[in-house]
């Protein structure tokens, strides 16, 4: 293939891919990875992970450009982190287009792909964002995930771009990728619900440099009291976003009391996202306020936003003369809380955690009966970054067969039902309240029950199988 081609190919790639986050465009996810198949499919394994890395590296700077709305916040440091992550994040394509260049295979192609794409979110520093089952929500494919877990539906749809890739001879393979996820999905467990859930979900609209100041303490705590004004009837639980002031509430009992007075006027619990010092430690936390103006529980965010929330290996960025440079953008480091635990049947999340599998599944598995996420994306202004974040609680709803509720500082707020289908939402930066029903469910889904190792196997079976055959000539 001519080498202006290959080019022309991987960065259509890096387009498709990126354009398959936005809403209405998930069938881009289909069709994506071909590209970069046919790109460095036959260039060796060294140009295959030089192009592979470089076409990444692409991607990786549109996915991650909502990065540079921080520039209000942090200044140019925004850009730094923003190069830095996409260089990290194109190791990974770096390591697939190695595999790819390699050995022309559809079989190690997928495996790879969906190994590679797990691999990705494991670790202090894994994140998901820009993987193929996100691109899924919305399509009839979603609930499949109850079976295998978002590694299931990454496998799906890279075989199908692979069989593509490959030409005439592979292209009618192809239809097993749909096929299957389809067939898995009208399988999906649907039990019957052993109860119901009436929530009022608020969205308050709070631009992020309004929410960091502190003189607007007042003006700030006057919108959420008038937004839990409006809320009446018959509710048992209200939602509120991640950190709602910039204050630790059980420090400032002031700033608790219109909480406090809501839960007891609505005879309803409440979930409020605050900081919280203890012990001389800062944590990120969600209270559950009961109607009786008592604290019944607290959830400390397990995985925290590396360089967000803490900064890795800070001795060493400090022993290397950037500890003053760093300290502009992070000057102390949050404490992860011990594990994830569900505050009786709540599943409760917090912003960056709906990315992992690892913790739904875990709050399904010691007995939540819904999933709820708290988050801020306000930091993130006006990017498409808010519905691809949303994006992951529909996934993880699916994986563990459960109803997923998120209350977003700015957007996205909505819920989304067992099978990962949408059931309501209120438009981003709008204020809101968003009043929902949803079943409460006791089964376990099989992804649930055993974790992502059969896919993780059925995965590496693809891999295993494509070293020992290559496909034929077209």
């Amino acid at each position: 293939m001519p080498f202006r081609l290959r080019i022309l190919f991987g960065t259509c790639f890096a387009l498709a891919l990126w354009g398959a986050f936005w809403p209405g465009w998930g069938w881009l996810g289909w069709l994506a990875p071909a590209l970069l198949f046919l790109s460095l499919d036959g260039i060796g394994p060294r140009r295959g992970a030089l192009f592979g890395g470089a076409f990444g590296f692409l991607f990786f700077l549109l996915e991650l450009s909502s990065l540079l709305s921080l520039w209000p916040l942090v200044g140019g440091l925004c850009i730094p982190a923003w190069l830095l992550l996409s260089l990290y994040g194109a190791v990974f394509f770096a390591l697939l287009g190695g595999v790819v260049g390699w050995r022309s295979s559809p079989p190690l192609w997928a495996g790879a792909w969906a190994l590679i794409e797990a691999a990705r979110g494991v670790g202090p520093l894994g994140f998901t964002f820009g993987t193929l089952p996100g691109a899924l929500v919305g399509q009839p494919f979603l609930a499949a995930a109850a079976w295998g877990g978002a590694t299931l539906l990454s496998l799906g749809m890279a075989w199908t771009s692979a069989c593509l890739a490959a030409g005439r001879r592979w292209a009618p393979l192809a239809l097993l990728g749909p096929g299957c996820l389809a067939l898995l999905s009208s399988l999906a467990p649907h039990p019957a619900p052993e109860g119901e859930l009436a929530l009022s979900l608020v969205q308050p609209n709070i631009e992020q440099t309004e929410k960091l100041d502190r003189d607007n303490l007042q003006a700030l705590l006057g919108r959420y009291e008038s937004l839990l004004s409006s809320i009446s009837g018959q509710v048992d639980l209200v939602v509120l976003p991640e950190n709602v002031l910039p204050a630790y509430l059980r420090a400032e009992p002031e700033l608790l009391t219109p909480f406090l007075d809501t839960a007891e006027r609505l005879s309803a619990r409440l979930l409020v996202g605050t900081g919280e010092l203890r012990a001389g430690k800062v944590y990120n936390s969600a209270l559950l306020i009961s109607p009786g103006r008592k604290i019944a529980g607290v959830y400390d965010m397990v995985h925290l936003v590396p360089f967000g929330e803490y900064l890795p290996a800070r001795k060493l960025w400090e022993a290397i003369g950037l500890g003053p440079l760093l300290d502009r953008l992070l000057p102390m480091d949050l404490t992860p809380g011990e594990g994830p635990r569900p505050l009786g049947k709540l599943g409760v999340m917090i912003c960056f955690e709906t990315q992992f599998s690892s913790l739904s599944r875990g709050l399904t598995s010691q007995g939540a009966e819904v999933l709820i996420a708290l988050t801020n994306d306000a930091w993130f202004g006006r990017t498409r970054l808010l519905w691809e974040h949303f994006a992951m609680g529909a996934l993880r709803a699916a994986e563990c067969g459960r109803s997923f509720l998120q209350a977003a500082q700015t957007g996205i707020t909505g819920a989304v039902g067992p099978q990962g289908e949408l059931l309501a939402q209120l438009p981003p930066w709008e204020a809101g309240v968003l009043t929902v029903k949803v079943p409460l469910l006791r089964h376990k889904t099989p992804w649930v029950k055993t974790g992502p190792w059969p896919s993780l196997g059925l995965a590496g079976l693809l891999f295993l199988v494509g070293l020992r055959k290559r496909r034929p000539r077209r």
